[in-house]
């Protein structure tokens, strides 16, 4: 691939650590989004600042940095309407076959004063990583919740996104916390983070075990896989007046039916939010600082390190198989 061409704005950076996510499989085996045919795939990065722009002011050559899978364009009417993460310039969505993603010698960051961080000295590569978007997109959706405290969540699928969910939560002031899934290296860093219920979907409806268990309605439900039924299983057990927040993406199918137990009577106010990750340099400076102050342990998701670029494609089939014993695989470019 050409190497990237450097603006004004924009730094080009060395990767030191990149991880592969579940995104990146999907792409790869339904072509999603077309216009990465041909180019760089990877959204999930820290490295050092290679080169910088002539207009870049807080970064230099040389610093270890972040940045969130999807930088904003912060140079937009979106930005000024307060919803920069609607107009996004990152890893994927450049015309431009220089600007790829992040699995790759050296990759682009546009408007770096705006979209890197710089990782403090006590934050480790694979703590910072895990933030990029595991952090970012379940913080994000966690967020749309509006929690309060004692609040009972449902956290509908427990991989990476879904344990960043649970700290999140908790963190909003959640008090039982039930966390879906089947894969025992799940619940295992689940109660590590604070479920307090594991439930596995193969035991039987998850619906059914959660009302059983809570003896009602729960106040909040936070969809990360699944299926688009994870959607009506998320409305159907949450209360009225709550919320069902979704940050899954389901490539395969793109239909949600709202089922007719839920919605035949109208006005029920049970709400669900679609929601897309924030980006930016302040939003990753926050969560850095949860990590740097021993609030957040995101490194508990690195279940699998490999060493070397070649071993990307050893790390997308783990997850393309579906590996029970892996929740993020990383890969350090040594």
């Amino acid at each position: 691939m050409p190497e990237p061409e450097l603006g004004p704005l924009a730094a080009i950076i060395k990767p030191v650590v990149v991880s592969t996510c579940t995104t990146d499989v999907h792409l790869i085996q339904t072509m999603a989004m077309p216009t990465l045919k041909g180019k760089v795939i990877g959204h999930e990065m820290v490295g050092i600042v290679h080169e910088v722009g002539r207009d870049v002011k807080d970064f230099k050559p040389g610093d270890r940095v972040t940045a969130a899978s999807v930088p904003p364009n912060w140079r937009s009417l979106e930005a000024q309407e307060g919803l920069s993460k609607f107009n996004t310039q990152g890893f994927y969505y450049s015309k431009d076959p220089r600007k790829g993603g992040v699995f790759a010698e050296l990759c682009h960051v546009t408007d770096a004063d705006m979209n890197l961080a710089h990782i403090p000295e006590s934050v480790t590569w694979e703590q910072a990583l895990i933030l990029t978007d595991m952090a970012t997109t379940a913080f994000t959706g966690i967020d749309q919740l509006n929690l309060k405290t004692g609040d009972t969540v449902v956290i509908l699928g427990i991989g990476p996104v879904g344990l960043m969910g649970v700290c999140g939560a908790l963190m909003k002031g959640a008090g039982r916390v039930f966390g879906v899934g089947s894969r025992q290296v799940c619940f295992d860093v689940g109660k590590k983070y604070g479920v307090t219920d594991c439930i596995n979907y193969k035991d039987g409806n998850i619906v059914d075990q959660i009302l059983s268990k809570n003896g009602k309605p729960v106040d909040a439900v936070f969809v990360t896989g699944g299926s688009s039924s994870s959607i009506a299983d998320g409305m159907r057990m949450v209360k009225y007046g709550g919320t069902v927040s979704n940050v899954a993406c389901f490539f395969e199918d793109a239909t949600t039916v709202i089922p007719s137990d839920v919605w035949n009577h109208g006005g029920l106010d049970k709400y669900v939010k679609g929601v897309k990750a924030v980006g930016g340099r302040a939003y990753m400076e926050r969560l850095l600082s949860l990590v740097q102050y021993g609030r957040l342990k995101p490194e508990l998701l690195v279940t699998h390190t490999f060493h070397g670029m070649e071993k990307i494609e050893d790390a997308i089939k783990m997850m393309a198989d579906r590996d029970p014993t892996v929740i993020k695989p990383i890969i350090y470019f040594d």
